[in-house]
């Protein structure tokens, strides 16, 4: 059975756990009565906070999503990014891997992330072979990056310019030119660190004629081009348990009482939310009609097979159209 709304469902729950991307905000806009829903949760007295994989950091994105109208203490409650989980690890020297217990030097791929590094023991350096681990960051191209690989020049897209207005940063359709990184990597024997599982995120473009969106390359695609050449990964976010655990504490440190079975995560992706929610022992809401799993849909796949793959009894999720219906 699909619900026409989240609403529909909404009195079996104290606690919502929303996913971002692809459940309430679409790339360039919020979908249809999506910030009503929250609002209406909000009002009712229920938990509503944003559970996103993001490396950026909670004050960062509660001020870009208050900048396009998405309001804490009126449309949610809390906000939680990997990103989060990411830098109190890394504050607490709780960063460890098999091959490299004690690990310090990290050389980064894409985008750095100088906010969650500041302040702790962790050194950035400038080749992989200095590293004992690398950080992998947003997957954008560089300049260097756009000309080193022209033969994929349909697949790049601008994404941020300078204060003169040059574009400096490119998101990208292929992951094509990220492969030299695992092949060194594997020669080095280092291993990854990444604090976004999400393969893909459909991203608004407004550089571009009509500000098209994509489904765009991020970083958990990049984190399984490691994992598929039989290197070590260690990931924080959705669908690992890192980033409940981290929510959970922060609710109860406001006071709050957990009770799982009252508590649910509404996302679009099976892989990384739905997944995440069930091995959590929380329940599941799949938005249908959005996002990832729509996309997946409409390319032929079936929600049926993706659960089976993703070894998941479709039966424990509970399915609606969207939050906020059609």
């Amino acid at each position: 059975m699909m619900y026409p709304d989240l609403m529909s469902v909404a009195d079996e729950f104290d606690i919502f756990l929303f996913d971002a991307y692809g459940v309430f905000w679409e790339g360039n806009g919020f979908y249809p009565r999506s910030r009503e829903t929250m609002a209406e949760l909000v009002n009712a007295g229920k938990t509503v906070a944003v559970i996103s994989n993001t490396t950026r950091l909670c004050p960062d994105m509660v001020l870009s999503y208050d900048n396009k109208g998405l309001k804490q203490h009126r449309d949610y409650t809390h906000f939680v990014t990997s990103g989060d989980v990411l830098k109190e690890h890394l504050h607490a020297q709780n960063i460890h891997f098999t091959s490299c217990p004690n690990p310090r030097k990290y050389y980064v791929i894409g985008l750095p992330h100088k906010k969650a590094f500041a302040d702790t023991a962790y050194e950035e350096v400038e080749t992989m072979e200095e590293a004992d681990f690398i950080y992998c960051g947003v997957p954008f191209m560089y300049e260097k990056d756009i000309r080193r690989y022209p033969q994929y020049a349909d697949q790049y897209l601008p994404a941020r310019t300078d204060k003169q207005g040059k574009i400096y940063l490119w998101d990208t359709l292929t992951a094509e030119p990220f492969a030299e990184f695992v092949r060194l990597a594997e020669d080095l024997k280092k291993p990854l660190l990444n604090a976004n599982p999400d393969l893909t995120a459909r991203e608004g473009h407004p550089l571009l004629e009509g500000s098209p969106t994509a489904f765009v390359i991020r970083n958990g695609t990049i984190a399984e081009m490691f994992r598929k050449a039989g290197i070590e990964v260690v990931e924080f976010g959705k669908p690992h348990r890192n980033i409940y655990d981290y929510t959970f504490r922060l609710l109860q440190a406001d006071g709050l009482k957990i009770n799982k079975t009252r508590t649910c995560m509404i996302g679009d992706t099976v892989r990384t939310d739905i997944k995440g929610a069930l091995n959590y022992g929380i329940k599941a809401v799949l938005c249908m009609d959005t996002g990832i799993i729509a996309n997946e849909i409409a390319k032929g796949n079936s929600l049926e097979n993706i659960c089976q793959a993703e070894k998941i009894d479709v039966q424990q999720i509970i399915q609606i159209s969207s939050v906020g219906g059609k």
